[in-house]
């Protein structure tokens, strides 16, 4: 296929070649790759076909982050093949194909020395076509391929090999453009939600007010800094407020969460009323200025308003996605990576070149409120997030956009690294109560199912797993997250600020909810007691689930034995403390998820005859009146986001503007 154009048409930049920085072997898979990928024989998979088409290395060299230069230039040995068939430095053209105006894209690279440059394409299964390839002269210079986007519907990328000659070349430079001009300004603002994390926020300040490819795009950031150890006092914070200067508002409000800063942000958004896009960036991340720019770019070549948002990176393991796109399976009401994909993708193990599922084009629910680019203009029509804290704000906003026709795109090639939540406690500490309440107050809002589909049966398991596991305190209050959603919508903005301190201060209540660092704080495990398990236990299936149940059940009603009151049983790893574990024993130690300490779960039968009882009498009623329910929070959704009521809980006097109250810029 010929790639020669002589067309006179605009191009716009969607993208530039980019690279780690020299010796960053972590984040390297996800800009460059190394040898020949070669298709291997598909086989069948069961009585299905294969679509996982597996690719083979054959490179000769190993993954070198040596030959990239601090100045951003990569050098290119003799007879070593490079690939830009990543997540970073390919181009996604399937995407581009369903939500821009954009029909062609243009890849540029500038070579110094003689080179040989291959252009590959692949289909939504993975399958690769080499589709053109151009070799440098012996000075090296500019060369180009005009790509169109016609045959990418279910998905699929464009990406270049390069080889150098036998004296090696060096990649100078290089970019992918699209054959369009914007539909609307790429003009945005930045709102950043912090807690108590000044080092990691003052770091990223420092990183936008540096960054010369935002210096006309960006027209103001905002951080609502909601806890006190304030980024203003970080040793980073003062140049990055001089560099940024009259850009920077610090907003400092109470702890009203992720929804509640988040919200702040967007509201101070669509007051200022200065740029096209508002960008919801979290605190506990590292982010690249390029991708930045990807987003908005792309939400500018978009037919119609488009919410876009980046994907998740591991920032203790880099090259890990979290997923490549979110998604919640509507009659479980629950969220997840969008159907057959999943999390924790590895791109270290196997690139783009090797995983066909990455070439799929993937049609998401929502975005997670790491990074997501939310039109201004939507944000005034729908309102702000639900006061519910954290958890689930992101999602029922994205289905929220989705009733006035605009949908999110996750954007490959544009992410961050964020904290992993993989090492914490959420679904026993005080989170619990929210993952609980918010679950229900999303599916009341938007599942079309009678009574929530299968979610009032999966809750009700959830409280018996909690219960047998000892795990008092997530159950209770668990329990008064549903007592809150009976009470109606009232309770959202009047118990942001106050819900979470109590949660926490309830721990006082609970063993199980009192984590010590200290070995000595317990007494010893006795290692001569008779073990619980004679094999390595299982969960029951479906087969034993019932007999299983009501078996332990009746075992936990019974007294636990003396010893237990004054020994744990068992030390339980985090890893290991699942319900069908923890419900065997009477006592046990139970390390925390990030390895800090650990708690002693002491098993009580007259707590769990309450728990079970007043789970049982909760569940009847939510079931019962879920029909007056979902009319009540459905009616009042427009007021409880509306700008107004966030005003009242913000503090805000509507008599004044709104960036003079409890806004400061310093420089």
């Amino acid at each position: 296929m010929s790639t020669e154009t002589a067309d006179p048409q605009t191009w716009t930049l969607a993208a530039r070649i980019v690279f780690p920085p020299s010796g960053e072997e972590d984040t390297l898979p996800l800009y460059v790759d190394f040898g020949r990928a070669t298709p291997i024989e598909e086989k069948p998979n069961g009585n299905q076909p294969q679509v996982q088409v597996e690719l083979t290395d054959s490179s000769s060299g190993d993954h070198r982050s040596d030959l990239i230069s601090e100045d951003g230039t990569m050098e290119l040995p003799a007879g070593l093949r490079v690939s830009l068939a990543t997540v970073f430095n390919g181009f996604p053209a399937s995407y581009w194909r369903q939500w821009t105006v954009a029909t062609k894209t243009r890849l540029r690279l500038t070579i110094e020395g003689k080179a040989n440059v291959m252009v590959y394409k692949s289909n939504a299964k993975g399958r690769a076509l080499r589709v053109d390839s151009k070799r440098t002269k012996a000075a090296g210079g500019e060369i180009s391929f005009t790509l169109p986007l016609d045959t990418f519907t279910d998905g699929g990328w464009y990406w270049c090999d390069l080889v150098a000659g036998e004296e090696g070349a060096r990649l100078v430079s290089g970019s992918w453009e699209v054959n369009a001009e914007p539909v609307r300004p790429a003009t945005l603002t930045i709102g950043i939600t912090t807690f108590n994390r000044p080092d990691y926020c003052a770091r990223t300040l420092m990183t936008l007010a540096t960054a010369s490819n935002l210096s006309e795009t960006l027209k103001r950031v905002y951080v609502v800094d909601q806890g006190n150890q304030n980024v203003r006092d970080d040793e980073l914070y003062p140049e990055a407020a001089e560099l940024l200067g009259d850009r920077l508002k610090m907003i400092y409000q109470a702890n009203m969460g992720g929804s509640g800063g988040f919200s702040r942000g967007m509201y101070e958004a669509v007051k200022a009323d200065e740029a096209e896009f508002h960008l919801l960036l979290d605190d506990d991340v590292t982010v690249e200025p390029e991708s930045i720019e990807r987003l908005a770019i792309f939400a500018s070549m978009c037919r119609r308003r488009t919410i876009v948002g980046g994907q998740m990176f591991d920032l203790n393991a880099k090259s890990i996605a979290h997923s490549f796109g979110e998604g919640i399976n509507k009659w479980r009401w629950l969220w997840g990576a969008v159907e057959g994909t999943s999390n924790r993708v590895d791109l270290s193990a196997a690139n783009l070149r090797r995983r066909s599922v990455l070439h799929r084009r993937l049609d998401v629910d929502y975005n997670g409120w790491w990074m997501e680019l939310i039109p201004v203009s939507v944000i005034r029509e729908i309102g702000l997030s639900l006061p519910i804290f954290i958890k689930w704000d992101d999602l029922e906003y994205g289905l929220r956009a989705q009733t006035i026709g605009v949908d999110t795109v996750t954007l490959p090639g544009a992410g961050l690294w964020h904290i992993s939540w993989g090492d914490k406690d959420d679904s026993r500490d005080w989170q619990a109560y929210f993952h609980e309440r918010n679950r229900i107050l999303t599916a009341l809002l938007h599942s079309p199912y009678e009574r929530g589909g299968r979610l009032p049966y999966e809750l009700s398991t959830l409280d018996v797993k909690h219960a047998v596991s000892a795990e008092y305190y997530a159950q209770t209050i668990r329990l008064m997250a549903v007592e809150d959603i009976l009470a109606g919508p009232d309770h959202l903005h009047e118990s942001i600020t106050s819900r979470m301190p109590k949660l926490r201060a309830l721990t006082k209540e609970f063993t199980d909810a009192q984590y010590k660092a200290d070995p000595e704080a317990f007494p010893s495990v006795s290692r001569l007691s008779k073990p619980k398990f004679k094999t390595s236990p299982k969960a029951p299936n479906m087969v034993t689930l019932v007999p299983w149940t009501l078996k332990t059940v009746v075992r936990q009603l019974l007294p636990p034995s003396d010893n237990s009151k004054d020994r744990p049983e068992a030390s339980v790893s985090h890893a290991n403390s699942k319900y069908f574990v923890l419900s065997q024993y009477d006592s046990a130690l139970v390390t925390k998820a990030d390895g800090s300490g650990a708690a002693w779960y002491r098993r009580d039968p007259k707590q769990l005859r309450s728990l079970l009882a007043r789970s049982a009498a909760a569940r009847t009623a939510l079931t019962m009146n879920w029909d007056k329910l979902r009319k009540q929070y459905r009616e009042a959704l427009t007021d409880v986001v509306s700008l107004d009521a966030w005003e009242k809980t913000f503090g805000i006097s509507s008599e004044q503007p709104a960036q003079a109250e409890q806004v400061h810029a310093e420089r």
